[in-house]
Order: structure tokens, then C-alpha cells, then sequence
């Protein structure tokens, strides 16, 4: 299967940076990707973009075994294939012998990333970058009991490759089955705003690294700078750790893209990767 990501390169860089995207979070629809890739292009770093499968609501690719056309997308995603994505984005990092590989993931994207270094403790990642992480039960919240009964019909009926008749969160069109896993797998469920949520995946992260959010997020609890240190505090690395609050910046950091970027580069520099 081809995903098709996005590379911003210096003939110079030894480091790359791999940003895994959220839920249509492509770099059509997310600027702030491109901001920061051309700004480590200039200071002799890499960027991928990785664009994962539900990085965009359809994509047709063909199979590169198979010969055969695919269609995937966020309109019918399937979580457990996260680890999948992200590992193919890490394994072409290594091919291309980087000398410090930094993994990180923007909203939905992070929560992947935290899967999959909870699950691949041995990966060769210097360090991750976790940018505002979704937690599940806010967009769980927007689902209401009217949607969830038609969701629930659609699947009793054997509907669930029908796409819904309203748009889930508001903004996802999304098959009846999608919905439900949505609703029900717990794979990404890694983060919280509640100190006694399920931590698990946190906690078997050995990698150090940074957490990233904007002061305005809205799938924080409704304080951003608290739920950042309620995910850091679970970490065997906390004190190493870093964490980024960027003032007047949404969950896409709309408009602060170029504070983002800023941001990014002095991280690199704290960890000696830029001078």
C-alpha cells in the first residue's frame, strides 16, 4: 500500500524530523506543516510529512504487490493499522541513514506515535515530539444519542460499509462502521485530562522528548497547559521532558504557524541538533 507523504530536504541534513498527520490533517489543509518545513530546510534538517491512511477522507492508490487499485481514507479507518503507517515512515528515515531520527504527530497523529513507540520500545528514535494530542472522549462527546442510534441500526442492519447521513464530529463523512469504532476501540485512547484515565502507552514510553499544544486547544479539558502535565507526569522521561504552550494558537496553531516553527528549532537546539 502507497502512502504518499511529503519531504522537505537539505542536501546537508544527518537529522530528519517525521511528523505524523492527524484525521485529514494533510498539508493541504494544515499550513503549519510547510511553515516548518522550510524553515528546517534552512537550517539543514529534514521534514517528512507523513501523511497516514486517514490523512485525507479518500485516496485511491494502487497495491504495489497486488497491481490492484485500493480506496482508503479517513472515512473508514481502521486504528490498529497505525503502527503500520507510522513504521513505514520510520523504516524509509533508516534507509536513508539519518544520523538522529525525531518522530512526532500532530492531534490524532500523536496519539498514533505514542502507540506505536509503547509498542516498538527498541525503534532508533532520538526523540518524540508530541503535538497537541487528542483525547478521545471530547470527540466522543460530539457524537450525540440520536447519531449514535442511527449508527448502531446501520450496523444491525449489515450497513457498515453505507456511509452515514450526517457528518461525524460535524466534519467527517464516515461509514456506519467507522462510527462505531469511533466510538468503541480504545487503541488511541492513550491520552487524558483526567489524572485516572488509562496511561499505559505513556507510561511504557522510555524515549525523552517534547510536548507541544496551543493555549486555545479544545480537546484538552478545557485547560491546556494542565492536561500537558497530567500526560508528562506519566512518563519514566518527565524530567527530561519539555513541554510547549503557544499563546492565541488553536488546536492547527492557525496563524501562529510561523511561533510554531520558531518553537520547533529552539527544541533542536535544546537537544543540541541545531547550534
Amino acid at each position: 500500500l502507497v502512502l504518499n507523504g511529503r519531504l522537505f530536504h537539505s542536501a546537508a541534513a544527518k537529522t530528519v524530523l517525521i511528523l505524523v498527520t492527524g484525521v485529514e490533517g494533510n498539508i493541504y489543509n494544515n499550513p503549519f506543516y510547510s511553515v516548518i518545513g522550510h524553515q528546517l530546510q534552512q537550517q539543514n534538517v529534514d521534514l517528512i510529512v507523513a501523511h497516514t491512511r486517514d490523512a485525507f477522507n479518500v485516496t485511491n492508490a494502487v497495491n504495489q504487490i497486488t497491481g490492484l487499485q485500493e480506496t482508503y481514507g479517513a472515512f473508514d479507518e481502521y486504528f490498529q493499522d497505525g503502527d503500520d503507517d507510522v513504521a513505514a515512515y520510520v523504516d524509509f528515515a533508516m534507509q536513508h541513514r539519518y544520523a538522529q531520527i525525531i518522530l512526532g504527530g500532530q492531534s490524532l497523529g500523536a496519539n498514533k506515535v505514542i502507540h506505536y513507540l509503547a509498542n516498538h520500545p527498541e525503534a532508533t528514535i532520538e526523540h518524540f515530539l508530541f503535538m497537541s494530542p487528542v483525547n478521545l472522549a471530547v470527540l466522543r462527546k460530539k457524537i450525540g444519542p440520536g447519531q449514535r442510534s442511527v449508527i448502531q441500526q446501520m450496523i444491525d442492519a449489515g450497513r457498515d460499509e453505507e456511509r452515514l447521513p450526517f457528518r461525524l464530529f460535524r466534519w467527517l463523512t464516515s461509514t456506519a462502521g467507522n462510527a462505531e469504532r469511533w466510538l468503541t476501540d480504545n487503541t488511541l485512547d492513550n491520552v487524558h485530562f483526567d489524572p485516572r484515565g488509562d496511561f499505559s502507552q505513556l507510561k511504557a514510553i522510555t524515549k525523552s522528548g517534547a510536548f507541544l499544544i496551543g493555549r486555545n486547544d479544545h480537546f484538552t479539558g478545557g485547560d491546556p497547559a494542565t492536561y500537558l502535565r497530567t500526560l508528562n507526569c506519566q512518563m519514566v522521561t518527565a524530567q527530561q521532558n519539555q513541554l510547549i504552550l503557544i499563546r492565541k494558537a488553536s488546536h492547527i496553531y492557525r496563524n501562529r504557524e510561523q511561533v510554531v516553527s520558531a518553537e520547533i528549532s529552539n527544541l533542536l537546539k535544546s537537544w543540541q541538533i541545531l547550534r
